[in-house]
This record gives C-alpha cells, sequence and structure tokens, in this order.
C-alpha cells in the first residue's frame, strides 16, 4: 500500500512540474493527459505553492494540445487567478539574523540605486539583486517552513532573463560572492538543484552549482503531505546542521 501511495505521489509531482514548465514556456506539452481528478489534484498543488496565475497559463496552453481540464475546474481555476492577481505584491525582505541583517544593509548602502531597475514604477530590483533578494527571503521561509515553488519559479524566470550573464555591482561585488558573504551558499546550491528539477532550466544560467543531496533534501520537504511530528521535528534539526 505504501508503495503505491508513493508511486501516486511521485507520477503527480512530475505531472505538476511539467504543467509549470509548460506555463513558463520551459515545455510545449505534458507527457500525458492527466484525468479528472489529477486535474483537481494539480488545481490544489498550484493553489498551495501560489502558483494558481502561473499554472493556469498552463491550462491555457495545453488548450492547443487538446488536453482540457474539467469544465467546472476551469472556472474555478480562472476566477481564483483573478482574486489572486488582485492581491498586494511580495512584502519587504524580513531578515531574522542580526549579522546577516547587517551585512545586507551595508551592501545595500554601498550600491544604492545601482540595485534597482532605472524608471520601473513601482521601484524593482534589478535581476540580478532580485535574485539575492529571492534567495534570502526563500532561505527565512524555508527555516519557518512556509517555502513554496512559488520562488523556486521566480529564480527561473529571473535568471532565464540574465541569460547567463552575472552582473558585478558597483561596489565590485558578484552574486556568489554575496550569497557566501550571507551564509546561504549551501542552501543557495540547493535551491538551484531545485529549480532544475521543477523548471527544466539549464544549469549553465545558474550562479553556482546545483546540489543534488541538497535540492533532494528541500524538495522532498516542499512536496511532503501530512508529516508526522517526528518527521518534523527530524528535518527541523536536519535544516539547521544542513544549512
Amino acid at each position: 500500500m505504501q508503495t503505491l501511495f508513493l508511486s501516486i505521489h511521485t507520477k503527480m509531482q512530475k505531472l505538476f512540474f511539467q504543467l509549470i514548465q509548460v506555463s513558463i514556456g520551459q515545455l510545449d506539452c505534458l507527457d500525458r493527459g492527466p484525468s479528472p481528478e489529477e486535474w483537481h489534484m494539480l488545481y490544489d498543488l498550484s493553489k498551495k505553492h501560489g502558483l494558481v496565475t502561473t499554472c493556469y497559463d498552463g491550462v491555457v496552453r495545453l488548450f492547443d494540445f487538446g488536453l482540457r481540464a474539467p469544465q467546472d475546474l476551469s472556472i474555478d481555476w480562472m476566477a481564483e487567478t483573478e482574486t489572486e492577481s488582485e492581491q498586494p505584491g511580495a512584502v519587504a525582505l524580513v531578515i531574522s539574523n542580526t549579522l546577516r541583517r547587517m551585512l545586507f544593509d551595508r551592501w545595500v548602502a554601498r550600491n544604492g540605486t545601482s540595485l534597482y531597475q532605472r524608471k520601473s514604477q513601482p521601484q524593482q530590483y534589478t535581476p540580478g539583486a532580485g535574485l539575492i533578494v529571492r534567495l534570502l527571503q526563500a532561505f527565512e521561509d524555508f527555516h519557518q517552513g512556509t517555502l513554496t515553488l512559488n520562488t523556486v519559479v521566480d529564480c527561473c524566470l529571473l535568471l532565464r532573463e540574465m541569460d547567463g550573464k552575472m552582473p558585478t555591482f558597483r561596489d565590485g561585488s558578484t552574486i556568489p560572492q554575496m550569497l557566501q558573504t550571507f551564509g546561504i551558499w549551501r542552501f543557495s546550491q540547493a535551491i538551484m538543484w531545485v529549480t532544475g528539477e521543477v523548471t527544466r532550466l539549464d544549469e549553465r544560467l545558474m550562479p553556482c552549482k546545483a546540489s543534488a543531496s541538497g535540492g533532494r533534501f528541500v524538495l522532498d520537504i516542499l512536496m511532503a503531505e501530512k508529516v508526522s511530528l517526528i518527521t518534523r521535528v527530524k528535518n527541523r534539526l536536519l535544516t539547521m546542521v544542513r544549512f
């Protein structure tokens, strides 16, 4: 029975990742058409990971391949997409560690307005600075147990926009240097592996070598269902040791 559950979980996970890939243009179509029950599970996963709007784009794209979600679900999905788009944007970065916060504030002070895109309203980070901020927030979220694949997709889109061109910031620092300075290097390597697994992003576009062992640990936690208290405590201890 346990083996059967794991098999179903693995198949759904693969299908969900493929839907994400279709949604962001990394893949043309799914390997197979989901059953009505699987469509509902895909919708639930998209809600869990803050990807309702993104994945609905994939649902629409799949129309051209004759893959259609049940009509009632499509209507609910579209309505949820409209609701999500009306919600406020991401909150400001919150860094819990005092030393890390100080290092980040000093880095921002040294680089000033060069970390932001010119003439962007509302003000937005450049892709390089945005990647660092997202990885810092991902680190915080992972330790708080609130990280979702939405952040992974954001990282993919930023890296795709950068197209392998890693910037040097005004103070001479680079993305790899700052990830190490902020103490999130190993975590960032794990997230890069997760990004490759979930979105099919080419590793040549990543700022650091992906870590399969760390990445599998992170992804297993993100995709876990109904985790026992003992497992949560164990994962918490392993998280502190690894990252």
